[in-house]
């Protein structure tokens, strides 16, 4: 099979493609520098103290779960329900989760300021911690989600010969079975991945010191985050893929999804956060006009770009429908809904450090900066800003995830119409993929 045949989205790198490979390779490698610069120096080197144990790191972790996560579960719902309707965007789907898992995954370590204490989970794990399941999940899920972006690809990689079919033949009988089996692994999928977001809420959801975090809704909410950043994280890679790779999106789902994207931004922007709001403001004040204060002023830029950037705008732009047509509404929408959902992190972050437990002087020690008598080494206020160093790491470590998805892009067969359960595809119009609204061939002519 030549490679214009193998159903890849990039069948060989061009100029463009090496200079972009180059550019990850380069960030990676300044990320890989900055770490090994933060081993040698400690942890002084970043914005992190006794105050702010958790900073950018964890931060960026939960915001990268939460982006596997939702695009897990947007890949798997249809394969369960036995609809093709998406299947143009399953194994996309999974190859994202799979690179965003993987670069949640390696934020932890920086974090740890050691890496030998990774051990520690293994040797000598403590179960009555959250960390301890969230660390297990997070490795489980990771293997999981390349297990099922390798059932999902591996008949199409033995078509094209691939060795990383590791000796799979291309049969109908094996394509069936894999149907088949697609279904269970999705059966699987979603609850995993709704528990690997839930562990995540519940490590801030169970810090019963910190009460801006001690609430039951910090879960839903992040399951809801992971639906919006995740289908957003999608959709834009999506487009983008199809502007510059092989892959072709069908253009008719791009205003479906984005309607999609629409009822999952309202249930969290206007449903939860007023659920999760409403109490805290009615148990404060009994009268009409200051519970309502409370949700018109807010409390910090990052809430309102969380919920304005992040929340009405998109709304407003997928509610509309001429507007949600737009194929630059839908991508504007999803990356405003995915740069909302990062300051949702940053803003949690915060609120659960910057106002402590002992308001009253000297407070508590940030453990940094202590230089003899005279040094102010107590606070009774949280502050925090990165360093260049923890920026530099954060970026290489991303860098890493854009290189799995360009590298996958590159040797895993997603293009429509190649991965399992597309074939049908194939046939006449009345078949199972149409009656059940999913499109009948690449509207474009350029698909398979």
């Amino acid at each position: 099979m030549s490679t214009e045949d193998s159903g890849l989205a990039i069948p060989q790198f061009g100029t463009k493609g090496r200079i972009w490979l180059l550019a990850l390779v380069v960030l990676v490698g300044a990320g890989l520098a900055a770490w090994l610069y933060q081993l040698s120096q400690g942890l002084v080197v970043t914005g992190m103290d006794n105050v702010f144990s958790w900073a950018l790191y964890i931060m960026l972790f939960v915001f990268f779960v939460g982006l596997s996560a939702g695009g897990l579960i947007i890949s798997s719902v249809p394969k369960f329900f036995h609809s093709k309707r998406y299947d143009s965007l399953a194994a996309l789907g999974v190859l994202l989760s799979f690179a965003c898992i993987v670069v949640a995954g390696l934020m932890i370590i920086p974090d740890l300021g050691r890496p030998s204490q990774l051990t520690g989970f293994i040797t000598s794990p403590d179960f009555r911690s959250p960390m301890v399941w969230d660390f297990g999940i997070v490795v489980v899920y990771g293997l999981f989600s390349a297990w099922y972006l390798w059932l999902l690809t591996r008949r199409d990689l033995a078509k094209m010969g691939s060795p990383l079919a590791f000796g799979v033949q291309d049969t109908e009988t094996g394509r069936e079975a894999d149907r088949k089996k697609a279904f269970w692994a999705a059966a699987v999928a979603i609850p995993l991945a709704i528990m690997l977001h839930s562990v995540t809420g519940w490590i801030f959801g169970l810090q019963i010191g910190r009460g801006d975090w001690f609430s039951p809704l910090v879960a839903p909410m992040f399951i809801m985050k992971a639906l919006v950043s995740g289908l957003g994280l999608l959709l834009v890679t999506a487009v983008l893929a199809d502007k510059f790779t092989r892959y072709r999106l069908p253009e008719k789902l791009v205003p479906e999804l984005g309607k999609i994207l629409g009822v999952f931004i309202a249930l969290h922007i206007v449903y939860l956060v007023a659920a999760e709001r409403l109490p805290i403001a009615w148990a404060e004040n009994f009268e009409f006009w200051a519970i309502t204060s409370s949700f018109l002023i807010g409390d910090s830029i990052h809430f309102w770009i969380w919920t304005v950037v992040g929340g009405a705008i998109p709304l407003a732009l997928l509610v509309i429908p001429s507007v949600r047509k737009k194929v630059w509404a839908v991508v504007t929408a999803s990356v405003l809904a995915i740069v909302g959902i990062l300051f949702e992190g940053i803003y949690l972050v915060f609120t659960g450090y910057t106002e402590l437990n002992i308001g009253d002087s000297p407070g508590v020690t940030t453990g940094r900066g202590y230089t003899g008598i005279g040094a102010d080494v107590w606070t009774t206020v949280g502050a925090y800003t990165p360093t260049p160093i923890e920026l530099l790491v954060s970026v290489g470590i991303i860098a890493l995830g854009a290189l799995i998805v360009t590298v996958g892009l590159r040797f895993i067969p997603i293009q429509p119409g190649e991965t399992v359960g597309l074939h049908e595809r194939d046939a006449p119009v009345t078949d199972a993929a149409v009656a059940d609204g999913g499109c009948e061939r690449d509207e474009r002519g350029r698909g398979e």
